[in-house]
């Protein structure tokens, strides 16, 4: 997941929505200033949960930086060849003055290895590829993307759990459902926007095993926007209804994007209030 932090430091409702507050909470850990981050990178590879970290970019001061890690309790030590900080099981990386690393050793290991080789990298991916280009190009404050190795169901299935939990942020569960009940997703994107009169920009774009299965869910999905408000059981579900029902949906080849603007309402429901007792 792709966070540009610049965008969201300053939007509230945003920051209520990747909770910013236990991010900066990270960042004061690592002796890094808020203000110096420009983006923030979120990885984790779904056939090894020990592979995992945030890539930071920015402008950093690495020498105050390293300093400090080391005052705080973190060691120096060396992996392959790289300067690192640890910390129990916390590694951290400063690979430049642009770019800090903080995870675990498998997913320092992982950066090190896709700074020495572009191959390396997820981007250099064909599933990637195909769904980053049927994204739209603009510059979004939270963008996210899962690859599925082939092969694996279990895996699938896993993507396909997530997929229906970054759906129901939004209250459109209905669409993770569907892909979870045909299963054939192989991949997905997804974008957030910033929003303008209370409506937020959203884009899905989801990798299907093979054009028959997209065109497939492609006919089910523009079935969903016939779906009459009646069925909304309250004010949230009716605002989800409505946005779903003016979605865009575009098909090339085995790529499936959906393009809707959700309303606050219904991206942002309303904070639950404490029953202050216990039964």
């Amino acid at each position: 997941m792709s966070i540009e932090w610049s965008l969201i430091r300053g939007d509230r409702e945003l920051r209520r929505l990747i909770k910013a507050e236990q991010f900066e909470a990270l960042l004061r850990m690592l002796s890094v200033e808020s203000e110096s981050v420009n983006s923030v990178l979120v990885f984790s590879a779904v056939e090894n949960q020990a592979m995992s970290g945030l890539l930071l970019r920015g402008a950093f001061d690495s020498k105050k930086i390293a300093d400090e890690l080391k005052q705080s309790g973190w060691t120096q030590n060396s992996i392959e060849g790289h300067k690192v900080y640890v910390k129990a099981a916390d590694y951290v990386a400063i690979p430049s003055t642009k770019t800090l690393f903080a995870g675990t050793r498998e997913g320092a290991l992982a950066v090190f290895r896709a700074d020495d080789s572009e191959e390396e990298s997820v981007i250099a991916s064909d599933a990637y590829k195909k769904i980053n280009i049927a994204i739209s190009t603009n510059r979004t404050p939270i963008k996210a993307f899962l690859l599925i190795p082939q092969g694996t169901l279990d895996m699938a299935d896993a993507a396909l759990t997530t997929t229906s939990v970054a759906l129901s942020l939004f209250n459109l569960g209905g669409i993770g459902q569907l892909l979870q009940a045909v299963n054939v997703a192989r991949g997905f994107g997804f974008s957030l926007g910033r929003g303008t009169d209370e409506m937020y920009p959203v884009e899905l774009c989801v990798l299907m095993r093979d054009q028959q299965s997209a065109a497939f869910v492609n006919g089910s999905l523009n079935a969903l926007k016939t779906i009459s408000e009646l069925a909304a059981t309250d004010n949230r579900d009716r605002e989800s209804l409505r946005a779903i029902r003016k979605m865009s949906i575009v098909r090339k080849q085995e790529v499936l994007a959906v393009k809707m603007e959700i309303p606050g309402a219904a991206l942002f429901p309303p904070a639950r209030a404490n029953a202050g007792s216990n039964n």
